[in-house]
Parts: C-alpha cells; sequence; structure tokens
C-alpha cells in the first residue's frame, strides 16, 4: 500500500506518456520516474522532453501525451479553447510556486538609473515610465521577452508595466522567447528584458549581461506556477492510475524540497536527458545560493515545491488567471467563471488521491454578480492579489 493515500496501489497499467520541458521545476516529474515514485505506485511512465509549450498543449490536446509539466495557466487556456483548439484538460496537482523574476539588459538598466530618484523608481517601473515618456516616434521600440502568450510570466509583466502606467500593447513590444534562450537574447540586444522562471534570471546577473528588477513574489506573492496537467478525457478513462500519480509526485515534491537531496538532484536533472546542462548552473534554482548584485531575492521568492498549500489546486488562481485573460483581451466572450474552475482546478481529485479530508471552503463558489464585479475590478486596475500571495485572497 501507498503511505501517501489511502486508494491501492496501481497492479498494472499501460505506459503514461508525461511531456516536460527541460526547466527546473520539471525536477518532480524526474525524481518520480528516476527514484523510482511512479513505479511504488505500479504506474508505468515514459518522459517526453518537449521543446515548446505549444508543443505541450498540443500534444496533450490530440492524445500524443496523455499529461504533461505544464504552466498553470496552461489547461485553462487549452479548456476555454484560447490559441488552441478547445480541448478539455485538468489539473489535480500543483508542481510548484514562484520562481519568476522581470531581468533587463545592462544597457536598459543604465537608462533607468538616469531616470530615477532611487532603487524603488527602478522597482516599481517609473523610471521606465520616464524613459518611454521621453521616447521619439522614431527611437525604436523595447522588446521583452516572455515563455508564453497564456502564462504567469506574460500576465506578471503586463500587471507591472500597467502598475506603473505603462500600456502593454502601445508603448513596447512583448515577443516569445524560449527560457533558454532568453540570456542569449540579452546578450546579442535582440531583447531589452524579460520575465522568465529561474535561472535564466540569476545566470544573466552571473554573466553580467543583466539586472534583475523584480521577482513574480514580489508583484503577485506566493503562487502556483507549474501542475501536472492532462487530457480530461484520459483522466475519466484511467481515474486510479491519475489518483495513483499525483501520490507518486507528491512524494517526488517532497524529495526534491528536502535539502540533504540537493546533490543528487542537480546530479540527475543535469543528464542530456534532461536539462542537459552542469550541476553549478542549475543551483540558482534550488537553494539560497544567488548571484551577488544590486538586487537581493527575498526567501519568499524561491521555488517550493512540497506542502498542501502548495500542491493543491487553488481555484481562486484560476479565477485570477482567467480575470488576466480578459484584462487583456484574450477571451471573445466571458466563459461561465465556477464551471471553468470545476472542471479544470480538481481539487477534489486532489484529497482523494492523499486521503486527506476536503476543508469546506473548498467547495465555496462567487455569484455570477460577484464575478462580473471581479473581472470589471481587474480590468480597471483596481484589484491586487495579496502580498503574501492568492491562499490570503485579494486586495480591491
Amino acid at each position: 500500500m501507498s503511505v501517501f493515500g489511502s486508494s491501492k496501489v496501481i497492479t498494472h497499467s499501460e505506459p503514461v506518456r508525461v511531456g516536460f520541458i527541460p526547466l527546473i521545476d520539471c525536477a518532480p516529474f524526474v525524481v518520480a520516474h528516476e527514484k523510482g515514485f511512479f513505479s511504488a505506485e505500479g504506474v508505468q511512465v515514459t518522459l517526453s522532453k518537449e521543446a515548446s509549450w505549444a508543443s505541450i498543449r498540443d500534444k496533450v490536446a490530440f492524445n500524443v501525451l496523455d499529461g504533461a509539466h505544464m504552466l498553470a495557466s496552461l489547461p485553462i487556456a487549452a479548456s476555454l479553447g484560447i490559441g488552441t483548439v478547445k480541448t478539455a484538460m485538468e489539473t489535480s496537482f500543483t508542481v510548484s510556486h514562484n520562481g519568476n523574476a522581470i531581468t533587463v539588459s545592462n544597457a536598459l538598466y543604465q537608462k533607468l538609473l538616469s531616470n530615477s530618484n532611487g532603487p524603488e523608481d527602478i522597482r516599481s517601473g517609473a523610471a521606465l515610465k520616464r524613459l518611454l515618456d521621453k521616447k521619439e516616434p522614431t527611437d525604436p521600440a523595447l522588446r521583452f521577452a516572455i515563455v508564453y502568450p497564456y502564462s504567469s510570466h506574460n500576465y506578471q509583466l503586463r500587471d507591472w508595466l500597467a502598475q506603473a502606467g505603462i500600456d502593454p500593447d502601445k508603448d513596447l513590444q512583448i515577443i516569445v522567447v524560449s527560457p533558454a534562450q532568453m540570456v542569449d537574447y540579452l546578450k546579442k540586444s535582440e531583447i531589452d528584458g524579460y520575465c522568465v522562471g529561474e535561472p535564466w534570471n540569476s545566470l544573466a546577473v552571473e554573466q553580467g549581461v543583466g539586472h534583475i528588477l523584480v521577482t513574480g513574489y514580489d508583484l503577485w506573492g506566493s503562487t502556483p506556477e507549474k501542475v501536472f496537467g492532462v487530457n480530461s478525457l484520459w483522466a475519466a478513462q484511467h481515474s486510479e492510475v491519475y489518483l495513483a500519480m499525483i501520490r507518486a509526485l507528491n512524494r517526488a515534491c517532497q524529495w526534491v524540497d528536502d535539502k540533504q537531496n540537493q546533490a543528487e538532484l542537480l546530479t540527475i536533472l543535469s543528464h542530456p536527458d534532461y536539462l542537459n546542462c552542469s550541476a553549478e548552473q542549475l543551483m540558482y534554482g534550488f537553494n539560497t545560493l544567488k548571484p551577488k548584485g544590486q538586487f537581493d531575492w527575498p526567501m519568499e521568492a524561491y521555488q517550493r515545491f512540497s506542502g498542501v498549500d502548495i500542491n493543491r489546486p487553488l481555484p481562486n488562481y484560476a479565477l485570477w488567471i482567467m480575470a488576466q485573460m480578459s484584462r487583456w483581451q484574450q477571451l471573445a466572450q466571458l466563459p461561465p467563471l465556477n464551471q471553468i474552475v470545476e472542471q479544470v482546478y480538481r481539487q477534489d481529485l486532489y484529497y482523494q488521491a492523499l486521503g486527506l479530508a476536503r476543508p469546506e471552503e473548498a467547495g465555496r463558489k462567487i455569484s455570477e454578480e460577484q464575478e462580473k464585479a471581479f473581472l470589471t475590478a481587474v480590468t480597471a486596475n483596481r484589484v491586487q492579489l495579496h502580498p503574501d500571495g492568492v491562499l490570503h485572497g485579494l486586495r480591491f
């Protein structure tokens, strides 16, 4: 029997095809596979390294993959049919919180210094606003990169810009670049900045080509970053396997967060089959070591992988993400928010898999009138997440 839930161990299953992007927060999937946590639950898993989030999305949609390491927003976008064919996807397990930051080139940083009255002007975006206000019509537009149009990186960057009075769609350009290419693009002056997860922010500082301005935690507090997302049809047809995989990933997340395992973890991830880079390059993503410079990462902003408040799906975050999609005109029409939350962020299966009692508040909903008021307030920039994160609610 599994010690991480009350359900039985699967005695046999067809191989489950799981995709991942070679980022440090794919660690729980790799660890569950390499340390035998999947097999201990009786589940055979085949991991497939993918090149982009679009590849992950499409392969899960067309049943080439059963599930994947996903952006927390990706199952929502797919289920709504924005940017792709509409396909029901869901998540019952959050893999990680935090890890994002906004980094700019040395050249842009020097310009921000010249337009600031102190460090807070740079962190808040006030210096960037002053710089853009001085821009001549013939000056080239500043270019910022994100990893995917429907990602926390895009929404955090846009939110930061909007708080400073900058229109992300008119005052600069936002383009999509894969995380592994961000630092090289910055070196070549092909972009002026980016919002991405670790270690790509720290590596830009270490290599002397960029400056970190602010973390995702500074903007939104502790919020989900990656999830285990699956095709909902597959989940319905293989419910016991799905629950077993949640138990295995839960165990893997605990293993990843245990500092005693760090040396082995970095060795595993550095393998060519996974992240294909040195253990030294990966250290910035997993421990308190950060490059020294004008910016110090707050401890709260480091990636976290384990604990009920980290791993359970958070319906409030699903609502927040859909509000961002509405705010930035990505939704042609507004869906019934509660319905999408129930279909995509399956808290019930998380508690079932781990044999935990489901809190009463987990089933609470907001009314249709509250949905409209919430979307209107977010679009008008009158509401923000609590400084400590989505678990603590919203600020109006």
